[in-house]
């Protein structure tokens, strides 16, 4: 074979190998740069899903230093610790057990922050803390220490006061959410079913699924 042809054939035999270790050179410093990005993403949860972007960053809340923290985006003031918690992580006492009555009852009573107007937040106040992007629980755990049991006992949930409308099964059901999938849920509101609380305040956010309010009463002139 003449040499010039040969010389040929070698170039072109060992630059395949060549361009295809490149391209894997390439991928791999792809896929360690998504890997890395990924592990500061879910730096806030405590069990983080695979591919899924945190939705409720530490930089969506401020802290306000007196056991309370807004959210920047709803305007809504919540309480850092469910009711029963308290201290630096909510480390301090036992997370509390209430049912529908008594957590209406509890947070008309309670002063916060030094605050008297805490209501118990509506399903969709409550589902904008939720972030699917981490797992038990299912809510940025940086802003919001202790917010499930360890372990979390089936059917551990949180009251909203937001009734399940259409519901047909002859007991009044309240939505509720389970915060360590993130999922609804729906609780009897008139059975000794207990759910934890997080109270909020500041004006209500539309929530579609609570009755109309009345008409005014016209006055007879």
């Amino acid at each position: 074979m003449p040499e010039p042809m040969k010389q040929s054939l070698n170039a072109s035999y060992y630059s395949v190998p060549k361009d295809i270790f490149m391209k894997f050179i390439i991928q791999l410093i792809t896929l360690l740069s998504i890997l890395s990005s990924s592990t500061l993403v879910h730096a806030v949860c405590t069990s983080p899903g695979t591919n899924l972007v945190i939705t409720r960053p530490d930089s969506l809340y401020t802290n306000n230093g007196d056991a309370t923290v807004s959210d920047n985006n709803t305007g809504l003031m919540w309480q850092v610790c469910p009711l029963g918690l308290s201290g630096i992580a909510c480390a301090t006492g036992t997370l509390q057990t209430e049912t529908w009555q008594s957590a209406l009852a509890a947070a008309g009573v309670d002063t916060a922050g030094g605050y008297s107007d805490w209501r118990l937040p509506n399903k969709n106040e409550l589902m904008s803390l939720v972030d699917f992007a981490c797992f038990s629980p299912a809510i940025n755990d940086t802003v919001f220490p202790a917010t499930t049991l360890v372990p979390s006992p089936v059917g551990d949930f949180y009251w909203s006061s937001t009734p399940v409308v259409g519901n047909f099964s002859g007991t009044p059901l309240i939505w509720a959410i389970d915060f360590v999938t993130g999922s609804t849920v729906e609780a009897s509101k008139t059975d000794t079913t207990s759910g934890h609380v997080r109270l909020v305040r500041g004006m209500e956010l539309l929530d579609p699924t609570a009755p109309a309010p009345l008409p005014p009463v016209a006055e007879e002139g």
